[in-house]
């Protein structure tokens, strides 16, 4: 299940060693910016859902989360991210490179974690194991987008 997660952190490595790149007519942040909030939120949503309590869950029908899921598409400039998942500073290469490590091992390790285990997402709410790493391809995914027209 993880090993979309493991395609996209391959093609994002590649990236690391182009430079920051930026092109303000596709975002006002550069790669590395994409870069690092996409590392963020691997590594935090993983953390999360390791030291998740299944009985917290309470699943709601979010119709946001229902079309995201279904479609895998998430649009450009509509979301905002949750200021914990903001980088304030532009990291440098070798910063990157070991958040990319710590993003890794922690993706290898939700293949030992319990299908129980559930994420609180701030739009969607509630997300079991299998949603919630499925909104994180899904959010890669839309940054690596972002990323390759930057680079074009």
């Amino acid at each position: 299940m993880s090993d979309q997660l493991y395609q996209q952190l391959t093609e994002i490595k590649s990236y690391i060693h182009k430079g920051d790149l930026v092109n303000n007519k596709i975002s006002k942040k550069g790669t590395y910016w994409h870069i690092d909030h996409t590392l963020q939120i691997l590594n935090s949503i993983c953390e999360v859902l390791e030291h998740s309590n299944p009985r917290d869950y309470q699943p709601i029908f979010s119709f946001t989360k229902f079309i995201i899921m279904k479609t895998g598409y998430i649009p450009r400039g509509k979301g905002r991210a949750p200021q914990q998942t903001l980088p304030l500073n532009i990291k440098t290469n070798e910063e990157l490179l070991i958040e990319l490590d710590k993003a890794e091992k922690a993706i290898k390790d939700l293949n030992t974690l319990p299908s129980n285990k559930t994420f609180k997402h701030p739009l969607f709410r509630w997300l079991n194991l299998e949603d919630t790493i499925k909104f994180m391809g899904i959010h890669t995914h839309h940054h690596i987008k972002i990323m390759r027209d930057i680079i074009k």
